[in-house]
């Protein structure tokens, strides 16, 4: 509507100036036609009669002659200047109107001399008499061409004041027409605009509304704040949230800022200051102090708004009352130790397991090296040497009749050569197995030691190869690989060493092979393989653990490291959650790699060359 008023507006303007520029126009060109047709005849007029002028003087001159006899000079010259002004009008276009009368006027100021005889002139009477009639024609034309032209200039004004008479009337009336077309839409548009206005002001009164509801529900207040500091406004929700009366309390700068925890407010002040100095956002956190001295937590988020009209800048925020997420965050930051925690002993639990199936299968090799030990000392013919010595002494009077006569004695030295033989035998044997049994104990006493030393708290980064450390984590699954026929394979590529948290990595690869060797437990007759690579990245060091397993289904992949999550009967869904917690605090990534079920799995360890800053080991 506020375009069809320009229009209108502006159709009022061309009603008015159009009809007027229009007169205006054909009087000026009118004005200028007619300018010019004066300018052009009337020199044409004065011509004619200067010259007709001319030859009344030399035919009054040769009336003259009549009575003196002889032309008079000045009658002469008088028709000599008629030839020339006559030969002038031919000159500038109008021959065609002069005729002849130019060549007989100049014949007769060729003929006719000063002191010209009257016989001379009677002799030329005839061409006299029709040069005067000429001129005289001449004289009459170009005066009624001139005064022609100024008729037509007096009508032509005539007209024009008509048209302007009629031009200001049509435009009178179109102006009229236009200014009450122009008044009812300007009718139309206010009241429109008042519509629009009372619609916007409900339309705030119902924003501000629910702004309100929506402030008390999120327990956020609202505030302005003067560049100058002098006006501070603050909103019912903002005081309920500093613990303040609505109807008595009066915010102001420093009073805001005696409510804010002295430990933050220097720095809650100079972040308000650079927010309105710098024209910023605002963005900040701090601690207030209630009057029943309890501690709340603020956000206060801000922006700097500029308001010409009052001469000056706005700081205008809102304050969340977020105390109970930072009681929240702080929970989940004990949940969170708590959990990895849990994670360290889900993790050690796996290593001991290990480490007591290992324990366990030396074990077995020293019961059978005691068994065997005990049976030779069983089968030992020891006893047999016992009995010699008591016949012996039974014969220790005459022992050497005894041994050369006695048909017992005559056996005893080939006896005693065989019994030796047999002790040497079961000598060796029983030393055999003590040596055995010695290396198992030594074995064992090597697991035992491996296992305090990574059962220590982690936390420690350090220099290692990490090649050396996926070698042990090996070595803890060694026996369950063996009783599993799970063939391992390795590709290990020349890398550089890294400084990490080792017990963190132990933990993570200890729990990986142990998944895949569960994941090739269903492969049947086909061969069981697991493949542990190691090689240089962009990030570091990367560890791929792959399988020829049962693989992941590709609706699993998003929740593989989902605490609870597993796909196994027995499982506990806790072990990739916290490899993968792990992983991240000691900067690293754990992702899993899989083409589907029945296609084996890649687990991929990425650490870095050095442990982040903000990392928890």
């Amino acid at each position: 509507m506020r375009r069809s008023t320009d229009r209108l507006i502006a159709l009022q303007f061309l009603a008015v100036a159009v009809p007027i520029a229009f007169v205006l126009l054909a009087q000026m060109v009118a004005d200028a036609r007619r300018a010019t047709a004066l300018e052009h005849s009337r020199p044409l007029r004065t011509l004619a009669n200067e010259a007709r002028a001319n030859y009344r003087t030399f035919t009054n001159g040769a009336a003259d002659a009549v009575d003196t006899g002889a032309l008079g000079r000045q009658s002469a010259e008088a028709l000599n200047s008629a030839a020339g002004l006559l030969s002038k009008l031919a000159a500038s276009g109008e021959a065609a109107a002069l005729g002849g009368t130019p060549r007989l006027v100049a014949d007769l100021a060729a003929q006719v001399r000063s002191g010209a005889t009257l016989d001379k002139l009677m002799a030329l009477r005839g061409q006299i008499a029709l040069a005067d009639r000429d001129t005289r024609a001449i004289d009459e034309n170009f005066e009624l061409r001139d005064a022609t032209v100024i008729r037509d200039a007096v009508e032509s004004a005539r007209r024009q004041k008509q048209e302007v008479t009629v031009a200001l009337l049509i435009s009178a009336i179109l102006t009229v027409i236009f200014v009450l077309a122009t008044r009812r839409r300007l009718k139309e548009q206010l009241d429109a605009d008042a519509a629009i206005e009372r619609r916007r002001r409900a339309e705030l009164e119902t924003i501000s509304i629910r702004f309100g509801m929506a402030t008390r529900a999120a327990r956020a207040g609202v505030y302005e704040v003067h560049e100058s500091g002098r006006t501070v406004w603050w909103s019912d929700t903002m005081k309920e949230l500093y613990g303040q009366s609505a109807q008595t309390f009066r915010p102001t700068l420093d009073g805001w800022l005696e409510l804010i925890h002295p430990a933050d407010r220097a720095a809650a002040q100079a972040a308000m200051t650079a927010a309105m100095r710098e024209r910023k956002q605002l963005h900040n956190q701090y601690r207030i102090v209630r009057p029943d001295g309890s501690i709340g937590h603020v956000e206060s988020v801000a922006a700097v708004v500029s308001d010409s009209s009052e001469g000056g800048a706005r700081l205008v925020g809102i304050d969340l009352d977020v105390t109970e997420r930072i009681a929240a965050e702080q929970r989940e930051d004990v949940l969170q130790q708590q959990l990895r925690d849990a994670s360290r002993q889900a993790g050690m639990a796996d290593v001991a397991t290990s480490v007591l199936h290992n324990v366990g299968n030396v074990l077995n090799s020293v019961n059978v090296s005691a068994n065997l030990v005990t049976e030779s000392l069983k089968r030992s013919r020891a006893a047999g040497l016992g009995r010699v010595v008591s016949l012996l002494q039974e014969h220790q009077s005459d022992l050497g009749r005894f041994v050369a006569h006695d048909e017992r004695g005559k056996v005893l030295p080939v006896y005693l050569a065989e019994l030796s033989r047999h002790l040497s035998a079961d000598n060796r044997n029983a030393l055999q197995e003590l040596d055995s049994l010695k290396s198992n104990i030594d074995h064992i006493k090597d697991i035992v030691a491996m296992q305090q030393r990574y059962a220590k708290l982690g936390g420690l980064a350090e220099l290692i190869d990490i090649r050396h450390l996926v070698e042990e984590s090996m070595r803890i699954n060694a026996s369950a690989f063996e009783r599993h026929a799970v063939k391992v394979m390795r590709e290990f590529a020349d890398v550089p060493q890294i400084t990490v948290d080792k017990h963190k990595v132990l933990q993570i690869l200890v729990n990986l092979l142990r998944n895949a060797k569960d994941a090739c437990e269903g492969m049947g007759g086909q061969e069981r393989r697991v493949t542990m690579g190691i090689e240089r990245c962009a990030a570091g060091v990367r560890i791929a653990i792959a399988d020829n397993g049962s693989g992941i289904a590709a609706e699993h992949m998003n929740r593989i490291f989902t605490h609870g999550f597993t796909t196994k009967t027995t499982g506990h869904g806790f072990g990739l959650h916290s490899g993968a917690l792990a992983a991240k605090e000691i900067g690293g990534v754990l992702r899993a790699e899989s083409p589907g079920p029945g296609r084996g799995a890649t687990f991929v360890l990425e650490l870095p060359l050095k442990p982040p800053e903000n990392s928890h080991g």
